[in-house]
């Protein structure tokens, strides 16, 4: 499983995130290699209301078992059965 992880900013109104701010999100793709992606990357951000993303890492999970983080679980999980998964964090970066 190929995971992902970069910034982007979010360009409309949401009701839990600031327009305008910058997040960090991961993402999990069972289609690989990254340069493969990225397009689809591009189209599922942008059309979910982010822009200006910048891929920072990325790399292989070949064990799921040393994912920690709830949300991480779950989303590596949905990409699993779905293919594809994105988590953004919360907090704005500063």
């Amino acid at each position: 499983m190929l995971i992902i992880n970069g910034t982007a900013e979010l360009m409309k109104n949401n009701d839990h995130l600031n327009k305008g701010d910058r997040y960090e999100f991961n993402m999990f793709s069972l289609n690989m290699p990254l340069e493969d992606q990225l397009a689809q990357i591009e189209d599922y951000l942008v059309t979910r209301g982010w822009d200006n993303i910048e891929v920072s890492d990325n790399g292989i999970i070949e064990d799921p078992s040393a994912i920690e983080h709830e949300v991480l679980q779950t989303a590596y999980a949905k990409a699993k059965s779905e293919g594809f998964a994105v988590t953004i964090n919360n907090q704005a970066l500063i």
